[in-house]
């Protein structure tokens, strides 16, 4: 049997949520996509840099997440994507 493999840009950046809303600060959404080889993931949040992680925390409050994708050939050439959300989290403490 062979297996032919191919190399291709992210087409698709998912941002998947955690179960809400409402959605608590510190909560984790997670972004994936479908480039090949193995997509990298940088998150801004209201166009800071945050995190190069698949994953990211949501932080009290509305922000913008931005999660991009970023596929490196062997030749080192990289191609990216990107998806964008809103999104409120509230504080884990409540005042009294």
């Amino acid at each position: 049997m062979n297996a032919t493999l191919c190399a291709g840009c992210p087409d698709t950046v998912v941002i998947t949520m955690p179960d809400g809303p409402p959605y608590t600060a510190g909560d984790e959404m997670t972004c994936s996509s479908d480039g090949f080889p193995a997509a990298t993931y940088a998150w801004t949040v209201d166009a800071s840099s945050d995190s190069s992680a698949s994953t990211q925390d949501l932080q009290e409050g509305e922000n913008t997440y931005v999660c991009t994708a970023t596929v490196t050939f062997d030749d080192g050439t990289t191609c990216s994507s990107s998806e964008t959300r809103t999104e409120t989290a509230y504080s884990k403490y409540q005042k009294q």
